[in-house]
Formats: C-alpha cells, sequence, structure tokens
C-alpha cells in the first residue's frame, strides 16, 4: 500500500484532507472518481483528475516527479551598474522649479479663496439663521401680548358686571325694604 503523501501534488495538509474524507491509500485515490474528490477541500475540479493520474502513477510503481524538499539556491542575478546620470542644464531646472513656485502659489491663492468663501457663506448662513429665529420670537411676543391683552378685558368685563349685579341687587334689596315698611 502506498501513502496517500507519495502521490506528486500530496503534501502534509492535503494528505491530513484526504485521509479524514476516506482516501487513506494512493490506490484509493486512483480509484475515486473526479467528483469524489472534489469533495475534499482544496481540490477543484481541475485538480482532482491530475490527482487520480498521479495517484495511478504511484500506485503502478512509476517513480514519481515529485519536487525536492529543499530548492537548491537560486542562481543570483547579474548585477547592473546605474546609467551615468546627465548633469541637467542650469536654466532648465531653474525654469522648472520657479513654474514650480508658480503652481503652487496659484494653488494656494485658489485654496485661500475657496476657503475665504466658504468662511462668507457659513456667516451669511448663520446671520439669517439668527435673523428667522428673531421674527419668530417677535411674532410669538405679539402673539401672547395679544392673548394677555384679550384675557385681561375678559376680567374687566367681568368685574364691572360683577360690580353692577351687587348695585342692582342692593338696590332691589333696598326697593323690597322700602316696600315692606310702606306696607306695614
Amino acid at each position: 500500500m502506498t501513502p496517500v503523501t507519495d502521490v506528486r501534488g500530496v503534501g502534509e495538509a492535503l494528505g491530513k484532507l484526504l485521509v479524514a474524507n476516506g482516501f487513506k491509500t494512493a490506490d484509493d485515490i486512483a480509484k475515486a472518481t473526479p467528483a469524489q474528490l472534489v469533495k475534499v477541500p482544496r481540490i477543484g475540479a481541475a485538480t482532482a483528475p491530475a490527482l487520480i493520474a498521479a495517484a495511478k502513477d504511484a500506485v503502478a510503481g512509476k517513480p514519481a516527479a515529485r519536487s525536492p524538499a529543499r530548492r537548491s539556491p537560486a542562481r543570483k542575478p547579474a548585477t547592473r551598474k546605474p546609467a551615468a546620470r546627465k548633469p541637467a542644464t542650469a536654466s532648465a531646472s531653474a525654469s522648472t522649479a520657479a513654474a514650480k513656485r508658480k503652481a503652487a502659489a496659484e494653488k494656494a491663492a485658489a485654496e485661500k479663496a475657496a476657503a475665504e468663501k466658504a468662511e462668507a457663506e457659513a456667516k451669511a448662513k448663520k446671520k439669517a439663521k439668527a435673523k428667522a429665529k428673531a421674527e419668530k420670537a417677535a411674532k410669538k411676543k405679539k402673539e401672547m401680548e395679544a392673548v394677555f391683552s384679550k384675557a385681561k378685558e375678559k376680567v374687566k368685563s367681568k368685574s364691572k358686571k360683577d360690580k353692577k349685579d351687587k348695585k342692582s341687587k342692593k338696590k332691589d334689596a333696598k326697593k323690597k325694604k322700602d316696600k315692606k315698611k310702606a306696607k306695614k
């Protein structure tokens, strides 16, 4: 019996997964269908037929073309010498530096203008909000004053009416007394 890990393309981790899913030997893998192998994690539809072929080779006793555990150190790439730099002319570098400074100054001015505009808009918005709030408060004050004056008038008229009623009752009571005295 050939162990699962002797199959080309199966390492320790995949070997453990295959054993956990019922493929204990290379012979089990060789007899399996691709659909059965696809059920094992990390084995896709393209890998399954290749594993079956490798398992058949391992069972048949063909030497597996396995990659060695450790690779020989790779050859170092040839070192390249850096290309010699050409000295830049003073006028070209000065003109590019001046262009960069000018672009930076324009950008700064544009940002400053945008910031000032945003600040002015914020102030105007705040001022409009305060004005609307003051107008609302004034309207509310007028309404309250109207309600209070109406209540005061109502109280005054009621007190006048009560006074008239009291006076008329006193007069009526006096008239009744006078009539009683007159009858006697």
